[in-house]
């Protein structure tokens, strides 16, 4: 009896983690390549749903409203209002009690009773059976891929910065409908949003994909990233959809360069590998110089900073922006090559050419990045990649 009761357990726990935690075979997000998001609000419909219409409609944005059954039973008017605003209306379950879905003739009438063509399980909890039960429901399961974490008592201005912080082209976002704090966050978040070239649709207009393996892994990483850039104070140069820089300001590691030893004040760069994966390389290089600017921008603000740098294999290609390259020791060079090439697979399905495979370190002094990049802020959003696209000089 105990090892069947440990091999449930385990069935359980296996379907959280590769179907909940990773998502995997879920629709999360969308292509990368357009800066295209889905608000989603869960829980409802609620006392605050007029209010969010307001908010939405003053806004000319389209989200999608995963309901709960006996919640929309209670509140058929709301129900029609979101349709009637063209908000995109899907399945939450009949209830919001995690403890039903652990017995499954119970998450079958759960699922069972309300119409939807996605399904997003109450705090995304998966079964063993959760999957089967909506093949047979003819039902796709629906997750995120940027949790506005509004469930948490935080102050809506700092959970509005992150929500901004997080958001790449395609993203699904988790909101809920109910709190007050999700209201504020939005008021805060929408305008900048549509400022930075963002365009809010429903789920059927983001046209969301299938997590396949590789997707699903990037899925579950993102909680490590977002550790990373705290404890490191990581911060992004710029909040745009293809700003695809993050620096971090540090003493330099070396190798020693000429007038610049070890522990000189420098920013690491760090590349937003999301927002690049589905770019060509054309639309890569002018991306790279837009992003550039604002990372001149930052070194501009802190006087004591003389170089910016990183570690890659693409060190040889950053000579097009006027990047100098030098060989790493030993040992960093190892590490660097292994992280390159693992992330090249992760985010691109691709493994380094042989001819480039070794990683070096690229950096490019404070002068020559100001001088090559002086900062400027864009009077209009930068253009999504492809449209109105010429080749770089």
């Amino acid at each position: 009896m105990e090892l069947i009761l440990g091999l449930i357990l385990l069935l359980y726990g296996v379907s959280d983690l590769l179907f909940r935690f990773l998502g995997l075979g879920a629709y999360a997000h969308a292509s990368r390549r357009t800066p295209k998001v889905a608000l989603t609000f869960d829980d409802g419909p609620s006392e605050r749903t007029e209010a969010l219409l307001e908010l939405l409609r003053r806004h000319g944005a389209k989200a999608t409203f995963f309901l709960t059954g006996e919640k929309a039973i209670a509140r058929p008017d709301l129900v029609e209002a979101l349709r009637r605003e063209g908000h995109q209306v899907e399945d939450h379950g009949e209830w919001h009690q995690a403890w039903k879905l652990l017995l499954p003739w119970l998450e079958w009438e759960h699922m069972r009773r309300n119409p939807g063509r996605y399904y997003r399980p109450p705090h995304g909890l998966h079964t063993p059976f959760t999957r089967l039960f909506a093949r047979l429901l003819g039902k796709r399961i629906a997750l995120w891929d940027l949790e506005s974490k509004d469930w948490l008592d935080l102050p809506p201005e700092a959970l509005a910065e992150r929500l901004l912080y997080y958001l790449r082209p395609g993203s699904v976002v988790l909101l809920h409908d109910g709190p007050e704090r999700t209201l504020r966050i939005l008021e805060l978040a929408l305008p900048r949003m549509l400022a930075l070239g963002y365009r809010p649709v429903t789920l059927d207009d983001l046209s969301p994909v299938l997590l396949t393996p590789r997707l699903a892994l990037i899925r579950g990483m993102q909680g490590f990233e977002e550790r990373y850039n705290q404890r490191h104070g990581v911060r992004r140069a710029g909040l745009g959809p293809f700003d695809l820089f993050r620096v971090e300001r540090k003493p330099f590691p070396g190798p020693d360069l000429p007038g610049m030893p070890r522990g000189t004040p420098a920013m690491e760069l760090h590349l937003e590998s999301p927002r690049v994966m589905e770019l060509t390389p054309w639309e890569t290089i002018r991306q790279v110089r837009e992003s550039l600017k604002k990372v001149a921008a930052l070194v501009a603000e802190d006087p004591e900073v003389r170089l910016v740098y990183g570690y890659s294999y693409l060190a040889q290609g950053a000579r097009l922006f006027g990047f100098r390259t030098a060989p790493l020791p030993p040992w960093p060079k190892l590490v660097a090559t292994l992280s390159s090439a693992w992330f090249l697979w992760l985010y691109r399905g691709e493994l380094p050419k042989g001819d480039r495979a070794w990683a070096e370190l690229a950096y490019l002094s404070r002068e020559e990045l100001l001088r090559r990049f002086p900062p400027s802020t864009p009077a209009s959003p930068p253009r999504a990649p492809g449209e109105g696209q010429t080749p770089p000089p």
